[in-house]
């Protein structure tokens, strides 16, 4: 099974970063690269936690589902008897 809900927020985080690594590059020409290098890193640390806040939610999500079907079908047999 696809998980759409993981995708979108994927797909959410990374245009947000794409953005900011467009906003970086307009400045690498008259930016030291000392700074630059640190720029990056700290731009990187921030995505590997948003991701991880992402994991965090879409567990969250898929847990819920699950527990949707599960009384779903509970439901369903409890009206089948």
């Amino acid at each position: 099974m696809i998980n759409y809900n993981k995708n979108k927020l994927i797909n959410t985080c990374l245009e947000t970063y794409y953005d900011t690594f467009s906003r970086t590059l307009d400045t690498a020409d008259f930016v030291p690269e000392k700074y630059n290098k640190k720029i990056l890193a700290y731009i990187f640390k921030n995505m590997k936690r948003q991701f991880r806040r992402l994991d965090r939610e879409d567990r969250r999500y898929q847990r819920a589902m699950r527990k949707k079907e599960r009384l779903k079908a509970k439901q369903k047999a409890k009206d089948g008897q």
